[in-house]
């Protein structure tokens, strides 16, 4: 009796075992942490491969290093997006290359495009605000080359500064230049550039073949009677570029300070001033000046100071200049 019990017993664990063998077997799954997940099942090992991307840290903008108007060699940490422009040329070129909403803060000088009227004032270089100028965050400064004592206290703030300083039309090009590689907008400078150099390329041609001997003698004033301008200016460059030949081209420093009697000597046929400086009635009623080709043929006239600085505009100055000039192939 007890021997059959045995034996029932183990007939039952038998089949209890053989059927357990049967059944489709619990999965154990493995996770291997990020790269794959392994399934084991008793028949196959099944291997997933998880894909991961890793997020790449962030690349440090490199830092631009450049020669300024000044000289110096100055480093840009970072492309700015807060300018303060205390050079009048300098905020009209940043507006030309699309960089206005950069603007946070300019000079009194500064009144081109009629938008900038809406941008703090922080005085002038050489009256310069500096807690103003300070107040607005700057990343960065733009002044002309003469205002040292407005540079190296700004630097000392820690503020970096650029200066301009253009000789030249292509001094003037090179400007636009540097300031759309510093901001970022470099190829809206080129573009700039291009659209300039198309027109000045169009006026140059209507007076190149014009000879020596009829291209007018011109004294260009500024505001300041009797200051003019010389080699190593641009003006200068636009007087020549236009048909004309300066006065005081020959003069051994950029903005010569001539006598009366040696303007009245050299009886120029056209003379310029620019806005700001004396009225063209001012100019014929001086002394002795009635005796002048320009005054006598009605050749004095004014000329717009934004059109005689270093922004894009000179282009229209020159097409100015170009029609003083030589009126008979401007018809």
């Amino acid at each position: 009796m007890i021997k059959r019990a045995l034996v029932t017993i183990l007939f039952i664990t038998l089949v209890l075992a053989f059927l357990s063998g049967c059944a489709t077997p619990t999965p154990i799954v493995k996770e291997v942490p990020v790269e794959k997940t392994v399934v084991v099942t008793k028949e196959v090992v099944v291997t997933k491969e998880v894909v991961v991307t890793a997020t790449p840290a962030p690349t440090p903008e490199p830092a631009l290093t450049i020669i300024d108007g000044a000289g110096r060699v100055v480093t840009i940490p970072k492309t700015p997006e807060r300018i303060v422009s205390i050079a009048s040329a300098a905020t009209e070129t940043l507006y030309a290359i699309g960089c206005g909403d950069k603007i946070v803060g300019v000079d009194k000088y500064s009144d081109y495009p009629p938008e900038v009227k809406d941008k703090p004032q922080v005085g002038t270089g050489s009256k310069l605000n500096v807690e103003a100028v300070l107040g607005l965050e700057p990343d960065l400064v733009v002044a002309w080359w003469f205002n040292r004592e407005a540079i190296k206290t700004l630097e000392d703030k820690g503020i970096t500064v650029v200066a301009i300083n253009p000789k030249s039309v292509d001094g003037v090009m090179e400007t636009i230049r540097m300031l759309g590689l510093i901001t970022g907008h470099l190829e809206e400078a080129e573009e700039l550039i291009s659209e300039m150099q198309a027109r000045i390329d169009e006026i140059t041609a209507k007076v190149k073949d014009v000879p020596k001997e009829e291209r007018p003698l011109v004294y260009y004033e500024l505001y300041k009677p009797m200051k003019t301008v010389g080699q190593g200016t641009f003006t200068n460059e636009l007087i020549f570029m236009a048909g004309g030949i300066n006065l005081a081209a020959d003069e051994p420093v950029r903005y010569p300070v001539l006598s009366e009697e040696y303007i009245i000597e050299r009886n120029p046929d056209v003379i310029i001033v620019v806005s700001g400086g004396a009225s063209v009635d001012e100019i014929k009623a001086r002394k002795g000046w009635q005796s002048i080709k320009a005054v006598q043929n009605d050749r004095v006239y004014t000329i717009d100071r934004h059109l005689v600085t270093s922004n894009p505009r000179l282009v229209e100055g020159l097409e100015q200049f170009a029609r003083w000039f030589h009126p008979d192939l401007w018809k």
